[in-house]
């Protein structure tokens, strides 16, 4: 099966134009996904994560695994799809108006983020925050969260989304009545009576921090949400 995924991936790429890096980010929101694949790294994807990556490429999983179909049956899959593929609007006509407020470390411990006069830049609005408001974007710092955030990594962030558990969140936190707003970023586990938990990838890890100095709990947007797809 993983030559045929192989072979059948570097042949959907080249014919959707789109790269195993782009791929692999609008199917799981992570970089390495397909890379691992083709290399062997992974050699039993997951189900789902392969139902993905189809969806992105126009076809099915099944064709993808070589469970049935040939090139011509997969042909008509993309031709007969009623799937559109969207266009984006050209980079000057979307809005420079996203206030970068710092970083947001990716380390396990403090963070580097300032939300009292801390704009450092704006970037563009993405399509799909057209009507939102208090959109902001952070610079991600360090490495606990590759491979999903590398460092230098922009994300936006949406301060009125509720999280859930496994959404990627920047946890905002205030250490003293003087001290500039920091945040970190990881997964959101869960919140206990006194403490905030999040987690790291880099290394395996799951960091308390203590609600006492928690100010707010945003969600990181998704490729999905930011572009609508």
């Amino acid at each position: 099966m993983n030559n045929t995924l192989i072979n059948r991936l570097n042949s959907l790429m080249k014919e959707n134009g789109i790269s195993a890096n782009r791929l692999s980010i609008q199917a799981t929101g992570a970089r390495d996904t397909v890379r691992k694949i083709l290399d062997g790294t992974t050699k039993n994807p997951r189900v789902d994560t392969v139902s993905k990556l189809a969806s992105v490429l126009g076809t099915t999983s099944q064709y993808l695994t070589g469970e049935d179909g040939t090139p011509e049956q997969v042909n008509t899959i993309l031709q007969n799809s009623t799937r559109e593929i969207p266009t984006l609007p050209s980079r000057v006509t979307m809005p420079l108006d996203i206030p970068v407020m710092g970083t947001a470390a990716g380390s396990h411990t403090r963070g580097a983020f300032q939300f009292e006069g801390g704009i450092v830049d704006y970037v563009r609005r993405p399509p799909a925050l057209t009507e939102a408001r208090d959109i902001y974007a952070l610079f991600v710092e360090g490495t606990s969260m590759e491979p999903q955030y590398h460092p230098g990594d922009l994300i936006y962030v949406n301060p009125r989304k509720p999280p859930r558990a496994g959404d990627i969140v920047v946890v905002e936190c205030k250490n003293g009545d003087h001290e500039p707003h920091e945040a970190s970023i990881g997964i959101y586990r869960r919140r206990t009576e006194k403490a905030i938990v999040i987690g790291k990838h880099n290394p395996p890890a799951e960091i308390e921090i203590k609600c006492d100095i928690v100010k707010g709990i945003h969600r990181v947007l998704t490729i999905n949400e930011l572009f609508g797809v």
